[in-house]
């Protein structure tokens, strides 16, 4: 990259430094909380109701978040050991494993020790493990289970009945007497429409930035760095804090465009990007295509927990359990395999992208299941260049460097011959 070019780009990437300081706070906050006597609540990113914990002011903890960021640092190796030592086979979710593990040692993590809960929030969408794995951790700790029944979307056109919503509100409803205890606090109908009305902000921010993919040249990899920015929407969506970052960054992505700079040299190829990444090798996973200046332009992981640029849904302070249903009901992993392979298909011609790029999780049968048939599908019957590899998102042992690299730059080569480049 051009010094000129490298200097603008580099001063034009402050959120994700922001991004890691806020993350930074949110792990403290989960020590400090402890120490002072706080609740703690366990939850999942797929169909989180952050809401829901903030206004009894129980702090949240997504054990998806910590294991990513444990193994993002090398860690993850001792943890998978000891729930395979316990009895876990290989090829379960790694995030499970290294969750029970953490859960029986907590002083091994490569972030600190982390707190036990005081309740375990199961929002049970799309991913049957969670079930079990909420389970193990209620005899590890004796945390109560609050189930939340998320319904599958079953339509192909992706509607979803009125009674599903109010199925999903109904039960956050009827939750409201056991947080009250857990917590010892009376549930406040007004500050959690404030905390709704500011996730709204940061969801309407979130959505405008996914949405600048579709400028050419994209100013932002919508997979690798939307890693980074994806955190915040997570961990401290109901804050103000969460709504400054998401302004900043859409400022800064803004002027990345305005510049014509991005994360490549040149943006040469566009990518569409199916499945999680691989967290322990992640920096070299990206330098596969950022050295070949390919830069994703859409991608689906980043909206895991929620289908912020397709319009399903906007969260409304006015409709408070409705709003937190319909993003419940609408986590990505929620949706039926027809409906994800046509939103593939859809960000190929939206974004105008040159192929997908799917990358399948051994150890996440939620993601990677049917992966094999959306390759088959876009390739053969729509004549999209689609790339499958497969390693793990948190397991080393499962990612075989020289392989994926020869895949990548296979698929390289595909993308050159038909766009005619040298």
């Amino acid at each position: 990259m051009p010094q000129e070019a490298s200097l603008s780009f580099d001063s034009l990437d402050k959120a994700k430094r922001l991004q890691g300081e806020i993350t930074k706070r949110y792990f403290q906050s989960l020590t400090a909380a402890h120490k002072e006597g706080k609740k703690i609540g366990y939850g999942f990113v797929m169909a989180n109701p952050i809401e829901f914990f903030n206004v009894f002011d129980i702090v949240p903890l997504y054990p998806e978040v910590t294991s990513l960021n444990i193994s993002y640092r090398g860690g993850a190796p001792p943890l998978i050991a000891l729930a395979e030592e316990e009895g876990y086979s290989t090829d379960a979710c790694g995030y499970v494993k290294m969750g029970v593990a953490a859960a029986t040692d907590n002083t091994s993590t490569a972030i600190g020790a982390l707190p036990k809960p005081d309740v375990l929030l199961l929002t049970y969408s799309g991913c049957q493990i969670y079930i079990h794995w909420w389970e193990q951790l209620h005899y590890q700790t004796g945390a109560p289970i609050l189930t939340i029944d998320v319904p599958y979307v079953r339509e192909y056109d992706g509607h979803v009945d009125p009674h599903d919503v109010k199925y999903v509100s109904a039960q956050l409803q009827e939750a409201i007497p056991e947080m009250e205890k857990v917590s010892g606090k009376r549930f406040d109908e007004n500050r959690f429409k404030e905390v709704i009305a500011l996730s709204a902000k940061a969801w309407d921010l979130w959505g405008q930035v996914v949405e600048m993919g579709k400028l050419r040249p994209t100013p932002f990899d919508a997979y690798f760095e939307s890693i980074y920015y994806m955190a915040p929407i997570t961990i401290i969506r109901g804050t103000q804090e969460a709504v400054d970052f998401y302004a900043f960054l859409l400022d800064e992505l803004k002027e990345r465009a305005s510049r014509g700079v991005g994360p490549t040299a040149e943006e040469r190829y566009r990518l569409v990007f199916e499945g999680v990444p691989n967290y322990p090798f992640f920096k070299k996973f990206w330098n596969l295509f950022r050295q070949n200046n390919a830069r994703a332009v859409a991608s689906t992981y980043p909206k895991v927990a929620g289908m912020v640029d397709t319009g399903s849904f906007r969260m409304n302070p006015e409709r408070p359990f409705d709003s937190i249903a319909e993003y419940m009901i609408h986590a990505y992993c929620n949706w039926n395999m027809p409906m994800r392979t046509r939103l593939l298909e859809k960000y190929v011609r939206d974004y105008h992208a040159d192929g997908v790029v799917i990358h399948s999780i051994k150890s996440c049968r939620s993601f990677s299941m049917g992966e094999g048939d959306m390759r088959e599908y876009l390739a053969k019957d729509r004549d999209i260049p689609t790339l499958l590899i497969e390693s793990d998102h948190v397991d080393p042992r499962y990612y075989s460097e020289a392989q994926i690299k020869n895949r990548v730059e296979a698929f390289f080569e595909t993308l050159a011959l038909r766009k005619g480049v040298a």
